[in-house]
Parts: structure tokens; C-alpha cells; sequence
């Protein structure tokens, strides 16, 4: 698994247990092609993630999966919320029958506690985004090697 296009993280929150857990739910199953929903396109961090890269969702402090950005589209009713999508395909989810209660914590899979809970994409990079995570990476090499890491954390659940 090549992580060198990992960007960004979402903080996906379910109104119940896991979001887009059921590969068969999926419209497109067997290439694990979903619909992303922002609450709504008005958010502007739903048009920043460019087609080809990498973003890994957060539910419940723990790394669910990593999407690939299909194309540069927002679609969607923005009048709705929870409307407005992008299209994303799964390169790494938790293997069919795994209990996702068992993943990781993101102290483990990050390396810090806090991750920004509010749902919009945030830059791995930017420290006015993700301060603490850069805190800890920076002077571990940086996002090269948090993408290094967390691709072992993954590796070894699949």
C-alpha cells in the first residue's frame, strides 16, 4: 500500500456505529467505490482534496479507512444536509468480519490524542490544522514518515 499521496483527514461521525463499514452497501462493491457526504457543499474544505489523493477518515478516534479522491466534483443538493459528496474509493479499509471496535486508537495510529473532531478535510502539513500532529511528527521526519507509520499500524490488521 502506497501512502505517499496521504493529505488529509476527515472526521466522519455516524449518527450510529461505523460509516461506510458494509462493502456490500457500497454502489460500486467490488471496487469499494463510495459517496463521501460533507454536511453540506458550502463547507470550501470539500473542493480543496485534488483527484489522486489520499485522505484518512476518523471515526471515534480510530483510522477506518483510506479513500483515494476519484475526481475534482462536488455533487450534490447543497440545499440538504449531508447532501453533498465526493466520490472516493477504499484502498484500505478493515477486513470483512473484523470487530472495528478493535482498531487502533489514533494515540497509536497518529500519535497524538486530539484530532480535529469537526468533520471538515484537514492538511496533514499545515500546522494552523493539525498542530500537535505535527508537533510530534516534525522532528520524526515528518509526513513521509506518519505515512511510513501508518501504513505498518494498517498493514497489520489486514
Amino acid at each position: 500500500m502506497d501512502l505517499s499521496s496521504l493529505k488529509w483527514l476527515k472526521n466522519v461521525k455516524p449518527h450510529q456505529g461505523w460509516a461506510y463499514c458494509c462493502i456490500n452497501e457500497m454502489p460500486i462493491p467490488e471496487a469499494r467505490i463510495f459517496r463521501l457526504h460533507w454536511r453540506s457543499n458550502t463547507d470550501k474544505s470539500i473542493h480543496v482534496p485534488q483527484k489522486g489523493d489520499l485522505m484518512v477518515l476518523v471515526q471515534s478516534a480510530k483510522a477506518t479507512h483510506i479513500v483515494e479522491l476519484l475526481d475534482n466534483v462536488v455533487y450534490g443538493n447543497s440545499e440538504e444536509e449531508w447532501s453533498s459528496y465526493r466520490i472516493v474509493k477504499a484502498i484500505w479499509m478493515p477486513p470483512t468480519g473484523f470487530d472495528w471496535s478493535n482498531l487502533p486508537h489514533q494515540k497509536e495510529a497518529f500519535g497524538v490524542d486530539y484530532l480535529p473532531p469537526d468533520g471538515y478535510v484537514h492538511n496533514l502539513s499545515r500546522t494552523d490544522q493539525m498542530f500537535q500532529f505535527n508537533q510530534y511528527w516534525q522532528p520524526l521526519g515528518g509526513l513521509e514518515s506518519f505515512q511510513n507509520h501508518l501504513k505498518k499500524v494498517l498493514s497489520s490488521i489486514s
